[in-house]
């Protein structure tokens, strides 16, 4: 007879709360009507990765679509844009500043340094490769616009174990990234590149009359605001910002 952990037990109802409301497993981890669920759920995925995940509760939160690898959602869904831009102008060659998608600009020039600094896993490459990704500014005879450089060290969101922790590669790591680091034999997690220069972030619902557009300003150093932060761990990607 199969003995169950009551505690784990109440978490997975509220993580099939949580899907019920939500339409996914993809709990923030400073979700702040729970924030309990939301380290749960960043348990199960370091457990489930150590192997010290029985097997019984894989196949739980598999049967309900929970989501092991984040940051494989996160850069699954940009190569599926990636996929859509090929598809309407004929090239993976994103322009650096292009304002239709700038996630999408930044991430493709992140893939170019995580080749060059050889952190990008052999799958990754060959998915890109496979559809014809632009590689270097000037690959064949397409010429790609250089990346901005930053003034000053560039700030990173670094996904670790479904949250994002800043760090702009000077002093220290934060805990939580070091570990992953030493966990990982020296190889940093993905990251989102942060603006070098004074942001405006805009989030909510531009196509509502009812629900206001939030405006938050950010210098362009220091922490990134809650609410952006927030955001990013819900959908993946900053707000759109300007």
């Amino acid at each position: 007879m199969v003995r169950h952990n009551t505690d784990w037990d109440v978490m997975f109802s509220a993580l099939e709360s949580f899907k019920a409301e939500q339409g996914h497993c993809h709990v923030p981890t400073h979700w702040k009507k729970n924030p309990q669920l939301g380290q749960w759920v960043a348990l199960q995925r370091y457990r489930h990765k150590i192997g010290e995940l029985q097997e019984q509760y894989v196949d739980r939160l598999n049967k309900i679509g929970f989501v092991w690898a984040p940051a494989d959602r996160v850069w699954n869904k940009m190569f599926q844009k990636l996929v859509a831009y090929r598809n309407k102008h004929g090239n993976c060659a994103v322009p650096t500043s292009y304002p239709s998608d700038p996630p999408l600009s930044r991430w493709v020039v992140t893939q170019r340094r995580g080749k060059k600094t050889e952190i990008l896993s052999e799958e990754r490459l060959q998915k890109l490769e496979g559809i014809g990704f632009v590689w270097s500014v000037r690959e064949r005879g397409k010429v790609v616009p250089e990346p901005v450089k930053a003034v000053g060290p560039e700030e990173h969101l670094y996904l670790v174990s479904g949250e994002y922790i800043q760090y702009g590669g000077t002093g220290p790591r934060p805990a939580k990234l070091e570990k992953y680091v030493q966990f990982q034999g020296g190889e940093l997690p993905p990251s989102i590149i942060l603006p070098c220069k004074p942001t405006v972030f805009r989030i909510g619902n531009t196509d509502s009359a009812y629900v206001p557009v939030q405006k938050i300003k950010w210098s362009g150093k220091g922490p990134i605001p809650e609410d952006v932060l927030e955001y990013l761990n819900e959908n993946g990607v900053l707000p759109p910002h300007s």
